[in-house]
């Protein structure tokens, strides 16, 4: 019996420390998960104001201006910030649709080849082209990366399901209205990445904290129950 009430003290010692680790890896993804969509969020801010993003696409300020080189570092930047915090988001919910995971990587592919392309028409019509195509499956890629990940997200954590939707649509919306009114100008671009980004540090915040927090009770219970073992083996010494 007192071989037994060891083993207890031991396997409790063991849970513990598991669910310490578990709690410390999760806090540091979640500073991943947050710091790099904030990253991304300045990088386009940053960029996209470069030239006044009324008359001027990100791609234009890259092509038409001296801020080619930097124009490629930016997808990069933007690229891996959005991928990675995405992937995090992905593992910690238990994102089941591997399809979700090729699309993302496509569209951090298609957005680095799209800054790598020229795009200046009146010179490389046939690279303008490309790059207006590279465009195009960045979008589509990102869509459907995203879009399918946030309904699945919605069904699965029902509270946030109104949040969700509501949000798509102020992107979606925003993005559109601004293409109409302002016509394909870096506002239309600006719209879509920060509502994006913003979108992202949110869920990262509440997703992550909730799952540290359950790690923590679990942590706390552990302990307590060890604890108990413990005095309890103690007392019969």
């Amino acid at each position: 019996m007192e071989q037994k009430s060891k083993i207890s003290v031991i396997n409790r010692e063991s849970d513990l420390s598991l669910s310490s680790q578990v709690a410390d890896r999760l806090r540091q993804e979640r500073f991943w998960a947050i710091v790099l969509p904030v990253a991304a969020v300045l990088a386009v801010t940053l960029y996209g104001t470069l030239k006044n993003p009324f008359i001027n696409t990100f791609s234009r300020i890259g092509n038409y201006y001296t801020y080619r080189g930097l124009y490629i570092i930016w997808a990069i930047v933007v690229s891996v910030c959005i991928h990675t915090a995405t992937i995090l988001l992905f593992k910690l919910t238990g994102y089941p649709r591997k399809w979700g995971y090729l699309a993302l990587a496509l569209s951090s592919f298609f957005l680095i080849i799209t800054a790598i392309i020229p795009s200046v028409k009146e010179q490389l019509p046939f690279w303008h082209a490309l790059h207006k195509w590279t465009t195009f499956f960045y979008v589509m890629s990102m869509l459907t990366a995203q879009h399918p990940f946030f309904v699945w997200l919605a069904r699965k954590v029902p509270r946030i399901k109104v949040l969700l939707r509501n949000w798509q649509l102020i992107i979606l919306c925003g993005s559109m209205a601004s293409l109409l009114i302002q016509g394909q100008t870096g506002i239309f671009e600006l719209w879509f990445f920060l509502g994006l980004g913003s979108l992202l540090i949110y869920l990262a915040w509440i997703l992550f904290t909730e799952k540290i927090e359950e790690a923590e009770q679990h942590e706390h219970t552990t302990e307590k129950e060890r604890v108990r073992l413990q005095q309890r083996n103690d007392g019969r010494k």
